[in-house]
This record gives structure tokens, C-alpha cells and sequence, in this order.
């Protein structure tokens, strides 16, 4: 009856509400700090919970999205840090180690369309994951309770385009770009009207042939000037269209990258106006080597190759990660390597495997006003297997 007044399905979810209220009025007394750059464009919001009561990471995450998401705006860039106290057992001395760890996500940008709840989720899954990895990878630590919980913002100005603006003259000499000369501020429209339609003479003209074609494109619930967060939300519209990006500051480098293999490349001027770049292997060969000869280039990395056949073979590993700008080392730098024990061989090599039967246990219920880890399973060891190699290959 009590969650049926509450709107709530269940009593397991009226349960974890009752959970979060509980935790809202014990751990969420929190001193705040905050601290601001110059004109406020950094800002670090600080979270501690005040007194000795702790809940484990997840329910504190889970307790604290209302006050978080409070003070998170848009047209920012966001990360949270989980500091905690982990603990374990010295293995010599028998004695408890306790020692604050972080455990952070990655830079989030909030354009004015971003879903909170789904940031908050995206944030926090990370934290938890970097937490879980920092458990399961064999150094004994586990969780002990809570420090703080760290916000920090930063104001983002996004990319806009703009009306037309001369190419740079690297660029122009290139004769690998078009620069479309519109008056307007839709020049990322155009870009993409004309990538589509190309034209042998004065492709950069915005013709009536062109306006006409570009309407065929959704742009519905679009202003322009177009940001780069927007255009995922327009390849979604146009499903045949991909957009891949690219700055320019005396070298191209790439500021967005398509995850779907159809493509039209544009290239983003003084972070204000796109222009529609025809060529990648005339623009990237000068920066890249001395060779004139056509290549295939890689649009994450810009490592070029002789073949197609060898740019399918590097994408297949470089399409996991982030597009990245590689920028080498000057002439003359010496790369000095310290630990040359890591690169000796070890006498011995020992490979170990346990293994067990799984027995359910009785159990008691927990204690909500403490840190616990529900225990629910026993392993009784059934069996050892180890194999040993000595340095010389002998067994």
C-alpha cells in the first residue's frame, strides 16, 4: 500500500528509495567548495560526506545525481572523481594498509540537448568500471569507504560555422578544397549539398541548382551557425550521410570522426567556417613525406599507406580508438629507457591455476548504516595444476 501511494511499482524499488532518502539525510550533509578561474570558466565542486557514516560507491553515486546535476550546466565539459579509501592486507607484516585512491571519467561535453540523466549515467558507469578494474587486476585492494566526490566543469565555446572567410595559402595552393562563398552563416549546409553534387566549374558558387539540391537534406530543428555536436544528430536524419571534420593550424588534424564508413570530409577554418575538402592524400602528403605519390590515409590517425588493402588492415585496430593528432618528436630527441630490469628474464616462471567448488552460505542481513559486501558463495578449493619454466627453457 505505502509504495502504491509513492507511485512506486514494487516494494524492492520502494525499498532502494527508502535506501536513497536514508542516505540523502545522513550522507548528503556536505561541506562545499568551490573553487573558480579567472571569470569563473573553471569551476571544481567538492563533495564530502560528513561524519563517519559511508554507503559503498553505487549507492552514493546513485544518492548524490540530484545535488550533482544541480550545479552541472550546459555548454560545459564535465568529469567526476570518486576519491575513496581502499584497503588491504600486507602480505609480510599481516598488518592493514588503508590509502586514498581516485577514480575518474573521461571529459563529457553538455551541449544544450544533453539528456542529464543520461550524462549522470554515462559519468558514474565509468567511475565504477575504473573502480572495479583497480580491484580485479591483482594488487588486493578493496573498497573501504568514501572521501569525496569531486566535480569539475569547464566552459566550452563549440565550433560553429560561419559565413565565407579565404583559405589559408597552403591550403588554396593545394587546390584540394572548396571553399564555398556564402553570405550566410549555413556554410556547413552547403559543404554538404555540394559534396554530394559535385560540379566541374565554380563548384564553390551557391547556385540555385544547389539550393535547390540541398533540400533534400533534414535539417529540421537545426540553427546555424552548425556546431560539431550537432552533426551526429544530422547523420541520424540522413542516414546515406557522414561528416568527418577536420581543423587546420599549419598542419590538418581531425576534430570529428565518423563512426559510419560513407563519408564527406569538411575541414573547419579558424574554428568558424567548413569548407568541403576533395583530397586528403594532396593536403596530408607535404606533412606526412617527401613522397608525391598518391596514398591512402587513415582519417583517425593520419598514417598514410601505399594501398587501400593496407588501410583496411590498419582499421581494423585503429577504429577502437579516439581520433588523435600524432605529433613526433623534434630532430636530435633521445628517448631514454630506466627500468632495464623489466627487459631481463626472470629464473623461474610459475603458472598456477585453482580450482574449486562454488557452495552457497547462510548469511546475516547487513548493516544499511555501514560499508558492506554482500557474501553469498564459498569457494572450496578441489584441485591445483602449476607448471614451472626455468630461464634456460629445461622443465
Amino acid at each position: 500500500m505505502k509504495a502504491k501511494k509513492l507511485g512506486i511499482k514494487n516494494a524492492a524499488k520502494l525499498k532502494k528509495a527508502q535506501l536513497i532518502n536514508e542516505i540523502d539525510d545522513k550522507v548528503l550533509k556536505f561541506v562545499e567548495e568551490k573553487q573558480s578561474s579567472f571569470r569563473g570558466f573553471t569551476n571544481q565542486f567538492t563533495f564530502e560526506p560528513s561524519g563517519n557514516v559511508t554507503y559503498d560507491p553505487e549507492s552514493t553515486l546513485t544518492a548524490v545525481k540530484r545535488k550533482v546535476l544541480e550545479k552541472i550546466q550546459t555548454q560545459t565539459k564535465v568529469n567526476i572523481i570518486l576519491r575513496a579509501k581502499m584497503e588491504k592486507t600486507d602480505l609480510q607484516s599481516g598488518q592493514s594498509l588503508v590509502e586514498e585512491h581516485r577514480f575518474q571519467s573521461k571529459n563529457e561535453i553538455i551541449p544544450e540537448s544533453t539528456n542529464k540523466n543520461e550524462l549522470w549515467i554515462l559519468l558514474t558507469e565509468q567511475v565504477l568500471e575504473n573502480l572495479t578494474t583497480f580491484q580485479m587486476n591483482g594488487s588486493g585492494w578493496s573498497f573501504h569507504s568514501i572521501v569525496a566526490l569531486d566535480i569539475h566543469t569547464d566552459g566550452y565555446e563549440p565550433l560553429n560555422g560561419s559565413s565565407y572567410i579565404p583559405l589559408p595559402k597552403f591550403l588554396a595552393s593545394k587546390k584540394a578544397v572548396i571553399n564555398m562563398k556564402n553570405t550566410d552563416n549555413q556554410c556547413f549546409k552547403w559543404c554538404v549539398a555540394r559534396g554530394l553534387n559535385m560540379v566541374e566549374q565554380n563548384p564553390e558558387r551557391i547556385t540555385k541548382i544547389l539550393r535547390k539540391q540541398a533540400e533534400s537534406l533534414n535539417f529540421k530543428g537545426f540553427e546555424f551557425p552548425m556546431g560539431l555536436q550537432d552533426i551526429d544528430k544530422f547523420e541520424r536524419l540522413n542516414p546515406e550521410i557522414a561528416e568527418n571534420v577536420f581543423g587546420y593550424e599549419n598542419s590538418i588534424y581531425p576534430l570529428r570522426i565518423s563512426k559510419f564508413k560513407r563519408k564527406n570530409n569538411v575541414i573547419l577554418l579558424e574554428g568558424k567556417h567548413y569548407c568541403l575538402l576533395k583530397n586528403m592524400s594532396k593536403i596530408c602528403s607535404s606533412q606526412s613525406s617527401k613522397d608525391t605519390r598518391k596514398k591512402e590515409y587513415c582519417l583517425r590517425c593520419l598514417n598514410h599507406f601505399p594501398s587501400k588493402e593496407g588501410l583496411a588492415k590498419h582499421e581494423e585496430y585503429c577504429k577502437n580508438h579516439e581520433a588523435v593528432k600524432i605529433v613526433l618528436t623534434k630532430k636530435g630527441t633521445i628517448l631514454v629507457f630506466k627500468n632495464d630490469k623489466h627487459s631481463m628474464r626472470v629464473p623461474i616462471v610459475v603458472y598456477a591455476d585453482f580450482e574449486s567448488f562454488t557452495r552457497p552460505i547462510d548469511t546475516c542481513q547487513p548493516d544499511p548504516d555501514n560499508s558492506f559486501t554482500k557474501k553469498y558463495q564459498k569457494h572450496e578449493p578441489s584441485g591445483l595444476f602449476f607448471f614451472y619454466i626455468v630461464c634456460d627453457g629445461k622443465r
